[in-house]
């Protein structure tokens, strides 16, 4: 049985050889989207391609984010030019838990053609108080375990090839395309930890929070027909980077441990608790690139992008917006 990742990385550079190195630990292949970094991320997937890794590296520079028609279409490719039986849809700061290969592998070898599989997606909290070298820092990350309700990322089986179907955004399931009603109802089987469950790590420190935040909220805004309640976590924290209120080791503590929970149902640290749950490969990063981010100049380039699209917009043939 063959297994392949499929991924969307934007500015990823202080964690995205520790993504690569520790899922090819699981996996027999990953495929990687781009989406237009203007840090070392490119320089550091290229460097990992040219060691020989099963690794597959496309770029897409547009501004909007477009997780769910992106990830469909890298998907399906994967499908039509791999022997890959599953795909698992991950995001470049996730990490696969995976016990056994042998037992992950009967699990979804059981199910129909037709049922795709579900991970559970565990949030996972550095050690913010201590300045870390990348590899540290993931080592240092503790599992939140404080009863949020479980959520999941979705695992892909073969049929997705074949069928009206495509990824959700946030890729946490296959569903049926608009127009495609009459097709049965997409079916998942939720793997249980012993098989198979993603390590999230969303915040690493203050730089890569902020330039994550600012960009990502902004080309969540630029997509057009975008649902009112996608990326709401996104918009929460932008607004705190809007107050200028200052992202302390406590604060990224708090955020982090409340990642992608709505605010009405966030918990205090105090109410917090924390699993050492070790997960990390035992992998070594050696490449340049992976030092801590510099989130003004990111946001400043991705800035002079859309400043710069908005300018050839107005100078398109047929504009006759006053000047």
């Amino acid at each position: 049985m063959k297994f392949w990742g499929v991924a969307m990385a934007r500015n990823e550079a202080d964690v995205i050889e520790a993504f690569v190195r520790h899922n090819l630990t699981v996996l027999d292949g990953l495929a990687i989207v781009d989406h237009g970094s203007t840090d070392a991320t490119p320089a550091i997937l290229a460097a990992l391609s040219a060691e020989g890794l099963p690794l597959r590296t496309d770029v897409d520079a547009e501004l909007e984010f477009r997780q769910s028609e992106i990830v469909t279409r890298l998907t399906r490719r994967i499908f039509a030019t791999t022997d890959a039986d599953f795909i698992f849809l991950l995001d470049a700061d996730e990490f696969l838990k995976v016990p056994s290969r042998d037992r992950l592998e009967a699990a979804l070898a059981s199910l129909p053609p037709e049922v795709h599989a579900v991970q559970e997606w565990h949030t996972y909290v550095p050690d913010f108080f201590r300045a870390l070298d990348p590899a540290s820092l993931i080592r240092s990350a503790r599992r939140v375990s404080h009863g949020l309700e479980a959520r999941y990322r979705a695992v892909v089986s073969r049929d997705f090839l074949q069928s009206p179907t495509l990824i959700s955004e946030g890729s946490h399931l296959v569903v049926r395309r608009v127009g495609a009603e009459s097709h049965p109802r997409i079916k998942h089987a939720r793997l249980t930890v012993d098989e198979s469950a993603v390590a999230h790590i969303p915040i690493r420190s203050a730089a890569q929070l902020g330039a994550k935040i600012a960009i990502g909220w902004l080309s969540c805004l630029m997509q057009p027909g975008r649902a009112p309640g996608l990326s709401s976590h996104w918009r929460d924290l932008y607004g705190l980077l809007r107050s200028g209120k200052a992202l302390t080791p406590e604060t990224l503590t708090l955020l982090a441990a409340n990642y992608d929970v709505p605010e009405s149902g966030r918990k205090p640290l105090d109410q917090i608790v924390f699993a050492d749950d070790p997960f990390f490969a035992d992998v070594e990063i050696i490449h340049q690139g992976a030092a801590r981010p510099d989130a003004l100049a990111l946001v400043v380039q991705f800035a002079e992008k859309l400043a710069r699209r908005v300018s050839d917009a107005g100078a398109a043939p047929g504009n006759t917006r006053a000047v």
